[in-house]
């Protein structure tokens, strides 16, 4: 039963992932999985509404219903319900997107997400989106704060290969990134996976002082302006964003 569940949430993430379409034969293909079990799974997952029969195919998708779940959770989650007038006033300060994620078995999830008036293009950041942990200013936050004994569980599953002259490929000097983090409260992304991306990021503490999530901030889209005066603007404001909803949340001031 077990393996049986965990099967229908492999083809239901496989489904959303890219919201395509699929039949039962490449369903069963890509998990090495028989086609009757795979049939089996989807008839339950249709008669539970998550999963539909796309019109005049033999193929199958996701369903609008999966965002019906994840709104209710989103709805009620405390952590972005208290940051989101921190998170609008930081917009209104640097001008530019502005997301919160909160720790996901030590990785880092977008929960919200905030765009200044009159913006256009892409920012790269969409709800639900899972960072990179070695390759976004949230992920290292969540990667800083991870326990010790998770942490090399984690950074085993990084891609260390080099992307741009600025990405770090060495696991020991991303160490040494993070305890630079925890000391100083902050982290940056650098054209660490594209030239012209970067993004500042600063962590979220509970009552408990437990990490709660990061807030974080998506520079100009164009290295040649991230000039230092830049740099500590945006870390300052983005440090008190987060130190702000860190207090709102019941974090005793230190």
């Amino acid at each position: 039963m077990n393996n049986t569940l965990q099967n229908g949430f492999m083809l239901l993430e496989y489904l959303a992932a890219d919201a395509g379409e699929c039949s039962v034969r490449e369903l069963a293909a890509h998990f090495g999985l028989p086609d009757s079990h795979v049939c089996r799974l989807l008839k339950t997952l249709v008669d539970t509404g998550y999963v539909e029969q796309a019109p005049g195919s033999r193929k199958y998708r996701i369903s609008l219903k999966i965002l019906n779940l994840s709104n209710r959770r989103l709805m009620r989650l405390k952590l972005r319900n208290i940051a989101r007038p921190y998170l609008q006033k930081l917009v209104r300060e640097l001008g530019r997107p502005v997301f919160l994620t909160a720790p996901y078995r030590n990785r880092s999830l977008i929960v919200a997400t905030e765009y200044p008036e009159r913006f256009s293009g892409d920012a790269g950041i969409a709800i639900g989106q899972i960072h990179s942990v070695n390759r976004s200013a949230c992920g290292k936050i969540c990667a800083a704060y991870a326990p010790e004994e998770e942490l090399d569980e984690l950074l085993a599953t990084c891609d260390w290969s080099r992307i741009t002259e600025h990405s770090v490929t060495d696991p020991a000097r991303f160490r040494e990134e993070l305890q630079s983090i925890r000391h100083c409260g902050y982290a940056r992304m650098a054209a660490e996976f594209d030239e012209n991306t970067g993004a500042v990021a600063a962590p979220v503490f509970n009552a408990s002082c437990k990490l709660a999530g990061a807030v974080g901030v998506i520079l100009p889209g164009d290295a040649s302006r991230w000039t230092p005066r830049l740099w500590t603007d945006f870390i300052e404001a983005t440090r008190t964003c987060g130190e702000s909803i860190s207090f709102a949340l019941g974090r005793p001031l230190e």
